[in-house]
């Protein structure tokens, strides 16, 4: 007998004993709802109940028990469970519980195809948590919800007031902002004049195989275009951002977009939130200059998954006439890079070595437990050890004032730049507050971006780093800066350099 005959013959007898014994099982051990409730708040990562759940990374649960597999409206079911539902599986409170021992195993048996594979990478290993999550789920009725089938926010109606915007904003130019990989930041004029302007945004979410370091550490990483971090978004004060953002059907989990200079619905995530194959657009008036960050947020703990996984990055938001000092004169720069510093918590196995991954989502127990242990594998600039030195390296020239945004989306950091200073910094990253002055090492809060400016005065390799010097050296976070130019002997010169003198 061939390997596939002996699984379906194996899954037979299996199967059968498999829909039989949690029967027995859960008709002498039954479930508490009440218990389930409180164990199911672990599993609101992923799932949504109530009157306004909406599709997350997993479906809504709202009358799961006595719903066909895989019929929820709006979401992207697995094949798996797809063809469980053209096969005809309705979710009895026995079949949930043998479902949550494996999803993936529990497929596996009911199709009776070894290849067969569930997207959920959890399973509940306590027999009573099963019955008693599944007890929960048994209480919850159908409810309404605020998303219509195709998931769109059906409390945001179109109102008197809306149209009137809508008609405002038509008059407007548009302008599509051609979005690059970090550091460098999108073609922009640092101050302008006249009517405000629609900046036109598109990002596509690449869930993607990512390099860490030289040693091949890999992950499944969540991306913004591609890149980590996720390209910078550059508009002006009073302007108006059209953003989209894409979810491919290629992509296994949900995503959306928090951006820190957007008022209200989450900072957009409420309004952005797309399973695979779906996108959204939203429209927001940037209120307030400054450096903001922008990241994913789908909700509990996934949003540090996702976070952690790369998808963090920047937007620019410049005043209408400029950077200026603290007595309102113009401050101008003729170059501008972008560092954008992550934190990655690698799972590892008993000896030890990082554990690599073959899908999205896959890591997610182990990430999580990584997660919690609040120390990170890897602190770097742009996406991996080394990731600003050698080719890759800022560069610049004597005489050139830089701009510097340096961007963390969850620990605090501590730029500094050996050899050189901040001229003018924006700790937090708000350009109404007066810049500080000649600033040794600045402070941006994990969750923010900041911005420093410096005029270079003497050629040769800068170090840029976190000045966490455990964080820079053992970990990752630093890069350098070339710099061309003649040497100034006045600022700095070798007097004397051999054995000791007498």
């Amino acid at each position: 007998m061939n390997s596939s005959r002996l699984f379906l013959a194996l899954a037979g007898m299996v199967g059968l004993l498999a829909w039989l014994s949690p029967a027995v099982a859960a008709k002498d051990f039954p479930g508490s709802p009440e218990r389930g409730k409180a164990l199911f708040k672990q599993c609101l990562a992923c799932h949504q109940v109530g009157e306004t759940a909406q599709n997350a990374f997993g479906p809504v649960l709202n009358g799961v028990v006595g719903r066909k597999a895989g019929s929820y409206p709006g979401y992207d079911y697995s094949h798996a469970l797809q063809e469980s539902n053209a096969k005809g599986l309705i979710w009895t409170e026995d079949l949930l519980t043998q479902w949550l021992h494996g999803p993936s195993d529990f497929v596996r048996l009911y199709l009776g195809n070894p290849k067969a594979h569930s997207k959920m990478p959890i399973m509940v290993e306590d027999a009573q948590a099963r019955r008693d999550v599944v007890a929960y789920l048994g209480t919850l009725a159908h409810e309404s919800s605020n998303m219509d089938t195709a998931g769109h926010d059906l409390s945001m109606v179109t109102t008197a007031a809306s149209k009137e915007v809508a008609d405002l904003v038509a008059k407007l130019e548009r302008v599509k902002l051609d979005l690059v990989p970090p550091p460098m930041l999108p073609l922009h004029d640092q101050a302008t004049t006249g009517d405000p302007k629609v900046v036109v945004v598109e990002l596509t979410v690449q869930e993607k195989k990512w390099v860490l370091d030289s040693d091949g550490t890999a992950i499944m990483a969540l991306t913004y275009n591609g890149s980590i971090p996720a390209p910078a978004i550059v508009a002006h004060e009073g302007d108006y951002v059209e953003l989209t953002i894409r979810n491919p059907s290629s992509n296994l989990m949900e995503h959306n977009i928090d951006l820190h200079a957007v008022t209200g619905k989450l900072g957009g995530a409420a309004l952005t939130t797309v399973t695979p194959g779906n996108q959204a657009t939203i429209r927001f008036k940037a209120t307030k200059s400054g450096t903001f960050l922008y990241h994913c947020a789908p909700e509990g703990i996934m949003t540090p998954y996702h976070v952690t996984h790369g998808m963090t990055g920047v937007i620019l938001v410049l005043p209408r006439q400029g950077l200026t000092d603290e007595k309102g004169n113009s401050l101008t720069y003729d170059r501008a890079y972008y560092i954008g510093e992550n934190d990655f918590y690698v799972p590892r196995d008993a000896t030890g070595k990082f554990k690599q991954y073959s899908f999205s989502g896959e890591d997610l127990n182990d990430w999580v437990a990584s997660m919690h242990s609040l120390t990170p594998s890897h602190i770097v600039f742009n996406g991996r050890v080394g990731g600003l030195t050698g080719k890759d390296a800022m560069k610049a020239k004597v005489g050139e004032r830089v701009l510097f945004i340096h961007m963390q989306g969850n620990r605090d950091t501590r730029p500094h730049l050996i050899g050189g200073h901040g001229d003018y910094v924006w700790e937090t990253g708000s350009f109404s507050s007066p810049p500080l002055k000649d600033v040794q090492t600045w402070f941006v809060r994990g969750g923010a971006a900041g911005a420093a400016l410096y005029t270079f005065k003497q050629p040769g390799l800068y170090v840029y780093l976190n000045h966490n010097l455990i964080e820079a050296v053992e970990f990752g976070a630093a890069g350098h800066v070339m710099v061309e130019g003649g040497w100034n002997s006045e600022l700095l010169q070798s007097l004397y350099h051999g054995s000791l003198k007498q």
